[in-house]
């Protein structure tokens, strides 16, 4: 199984760095340091991690999907159905291209925010730092949870755009919700927003670290079903 799931995670790595692997090196190396280096030259510090987080997690994000674009292309995908790998050790090793790059976002995540810590006050805050690459991490799995099944079910285009359609879904309920609560009983709104700044507040390092690995069980059980949705889709197509 593993012979199987290694082959097919080294076609998808070739897939996507088919284009060049010196742009993708530019992106996840050469951006986070120019950003480190003005943030370090001007003094702007408080933006640097943000700003450098942001870049490499929206190239991350995509960066397994091209895998995707490089299957629709010229009607590529039918290789899939005679490469001597099985389709579940195809799926498995796409999940594993996102599972690398998970790890290069947490490195980048650690390197970024530390960089910040030591430009800003010189020493750095390992629980700060711990929370913030566990947060990036569970963000980036959870978005993959849902991108991967719908790249699966749709092409690459249309799944970006059923999941913009998602997230605008789900901002304007949650807005709609919120907005309907603050004229009917805008009391529990500012109860409920006093309840959770006070709350962050006297929450200690350590309780903000259970509560990330909380978010880190909860990203683990949507990869699973994730995992099961795609393997469901995929093994009932026909090429």
């Amino acid at each position: 199984m593993m012979t199987g799931v290694l082959r097919a995670f080294m076609l998808d790595v070739r897939r996507i760095t088919s284009q060049g692997v010196f742009s993708i090196l530019v992106l996840l190396i050469g951006f986070p340091a120019a950003i480190i280096l003005l943030g370090s030259i001007s003094g702007g510090v408080s933006y640097m991690p943000g700003a450098a987080i942001g870049g490499v997690s929206a190239m991350l994000a995509l960066l397994p999907l091209n895998a995707f674009t490089f299957e629709q292309q010229g009607q590529n995908n039918w290789m899939n159905g005679v490469i001597p790998v099985r389709r579940i050790h195809q799926v498995i090793g796409r999940y594993l291209v996102v599972s690398a790059c998970m790890l290069a976002l947490a490195l980048e995540v650690a390197v970024c925010v530390g960089a910040g810590m030591l430009f800003e006050s010189g020493t750095i805050q390992f629980s700060g730092l711990i929370i913030s690459v566990l947060a990036a991490v569970v963000m980036y799995a959870l978005l993959e949870s849902v991108l991967l099944p719908l790249c699966y079910r749709f092409t690459y285009q249309k799944a970006l755009l059923t999941m913009m359609l998602i997230c605008i879904g789900l901002g304007a309920a949650i807005a709609a919700v919120f907005a309907l609560l603050a004229k009917l009983a805008p009391a529990a709104i500012d109860a409920l927003i006093s309840w959770a700044v006070s709350l962050t507040e006297t929450m200690s390092g350590a309780g903000m670290i259970w509560l990330a690995l909380g978010g880190v069980v909860l990203a683990a059980v949507a990869a699973a079903v994730s995992l099961a949705v795609s393997l469901h889709i995929y093994l009932a197509k026909e090429f």
